[in-house]
């Protein structure tokens, strides 16, 4: 795609402080004309400083759940390759973002879900816990996507385009584009890049670094939607065993909230201690070997069968693994994993209302209805297509790795939609395939999708880490994290394969330390 700039220097503007506001208002204004093939441009205008709406997608994508303040920017609003496809208009629209006290580097703003929205681009740090200061009033020029789609639902799945732009093919458009106003804008290109997500973003950033590796410096990866496509066969495997205990216009009763109660605490009795303090949170995950089988009589038999068969992961008829195993965590009983895993009495579980027409429409190929007594291995066969260009599951990333790019990836145990285990397999490949030092996994013990979870230290700030990193920096060997349900403690999130050992007295970080194990 032709992006060449067809408009003259802007550039001189700034330069001339004493004009610098009424030199910037009509250079974002003027933005409006720039000249890129295939980029239409809705508004370009500047906004005062004020404050931002919450994210109203925040579940999804560990954005902003409350208002933001941000400093007097230039508001960019469009959309790239607009046109009519199979059933209505696609094309991707974007939010673009840029401070007056820029700092001099770009950050993508990833989405969540399948997107079909356009999230407010002010980069927030993607858990909801997280009071880290957000890219935008850091300074980025932040721009945020819809995917290529406009919509919640999964009618776009019947267009081809429109399932690449959801899985690759929209980044590098946005990316292009995005850089290019940013250029138009300042006078010069950024000097870092970067980008940052959860969820479905989480996918997103890691999809930056696979496949556009020349285009970004660092990327942080919450909660990865990396391995969509078996972890789609996942969510389906769970309704499938809980509807062998109850209803289907019921799954909620398979397991009652005091089943899930009883289920943290015997993990906390099994395993609390063996980090060194009993504080109910399970620190030393990997020294953890729990034993479900100490749950019989505190639990029906049946339901524990179901609920130890959806712990062990997804398998075919012949037994041979679909998707990944889960970790037990405490995080079980906080009301983010019934969401997805159980749903309640008022709503269903999002495995039902999300996960399993998603699976139908655009997991596999052709788009097709699931049984209630699937043939796993056929599933796992008819999700190869799509996955091929949504799984963001790539090992060999040595472009991006030997430019000095870093990523920063952090995963709730408590995660119900992505297994922790899963991406932690990945990170050891990918250490085999291109090389230390390149990537960090950090587990965040009791916290559920993109934030929450059970007493969870989800107020970190990956975004530093990976700033800090990126300048030249020793791999970070953990990353400093507080809890909003515990006002005073502190603990370090722990690189992986490492876990937190609480070896002195008090509250603090400092009376932990990162161990082996």
């Amino acid at each position: 795609m032709d992006l060449t700039l067809k408009i003259t220097p802007l550039s001189a503007a700034l330069v001339v402080a004493a004009f610098a506001s009424s030199a910037r208002a009509d250079t974002c204004s003027d933005l409006a004309k720039t000249g890129l093939h295939d980029v239409r441009i809705d508004r370009a205008s500047l906004q005062q400083a004020g404050s931002l709406p919450p994210d109203e997608m925040s579940a999804m994508t560990g954005g902003a759940p409350v208002p933001t303040e941000v400093g007097s920017h230039c508001l960019v609003q469009g959309k790239i390759g607009d046109r009519e496809g199979m059933n209505g208009r696609y094309g991707t629209r974007f939010e673009l973002r840029m401070p007056q006290d820029w700092n001099g580097r770009f950050l993508f703003q990833g989405g969540g879900g399948t997107d079909g929205f356009l999230a407010p681009a002010i980069g927030p740090i993607p858990s909801t816990g997280s009071r880290a200061t957000p890219g935008l009033t850091r300074g980025y020029a932040v721009v945020s996507m819809d995917g290529g789609h406009d919509g919640l639902d999964f009618a776009f799945a019947a267009d081809q385009q429109a399932r690449l732009d959801l899985g690759y093919a929209s980044i590098g458009k946005i990316t292009a584009a995005a850089k290019a106003l940013v250029r138009a804008y300042y006078g010069e290109a950024p000097e870092q890049s970067f980008f940052m997500g959860c969820s479905n973003g989480g996918r997103e950033a890691m999809i930056a670094a696979e496949r556009f590796p020349l285009e970004f410096d660092g990327v942080v990866a919450g909660n990865p939607a990396f391995h969509l496509s078996r972890a789609a066969l996942g969510g389906v495997w769970d309704v499938t065993q809980w509807a062998k205990v109850a209803p289907r216009d019921a799954m909620h009763t398979a397991l009652s909230q005091a089943d899930l109660e009883t289920v943290a605490n015997e993990v906390l009795r099994q395993c609390d201690a063996l980090d060194g303090r009993e504080d109910g949170i399970v620190a030393a995950y990997r020294q953890c070997s729990f034993d479900p089988e100490a749950l019989r009589g505190q639990i029906d038999d049946g339901r524990l069968d179901a609920l130890i068969t959806v712990m062990d992961g997804a398998r075919d008829a012949g037994g041979a693994r679909v998707y990944s195993d889960w970790p037990w965590d405490p995080g079980m009983a906080a009301p983010g994993w019934r969401t997805w895993k159980l749903g309640t009495a008022e709503q269903p579980s999002l495995h039902q209302t999300l996960t399993v027409p998603s699976t139908e429409a655009l997991m596999l190929t052709p788009p097709q209805s699931i049984p209630d007594a699937p043939d796993f291995a056929a599933l796992a066969r008819g999700t190869a297509d799509v996955g091929g260009y949504l799984d963001a599951d790539d090992t060999f990333l040595t472009t991006f790795a030997n430019r000095g790019g870093k990523m920063v990836i952090f995963q709730g145990l408590a995660d119900p939609i992505f297994s922790a285990w899963d991406i932690a397999q990945w990170h050891d490949r990918a250490e085999a395939d291109t090389g230390a030092d390149f990537a960090q996994l950090f587990m965040v013990p009791g916290m559920t999708h993109c934030g929450g979870g059970r007493d969870a230290f989800e107020d970190f700030d990956p975004l530093t880490v990976l700033e800090e990193w990126t300048a030249g920096g020793d791999a970070p060997q953990q990353m400093p994290a507080s809890a909003p349900s515990r006002p005073g403690e502190e603990m370090p999130v722990c690189a992986w394969p490492l876990e937190a050992q609480y070896t002195g007295e008090g509250t603090g970080a400092d009376s932990f330390t990162c161990t082996a194990g």
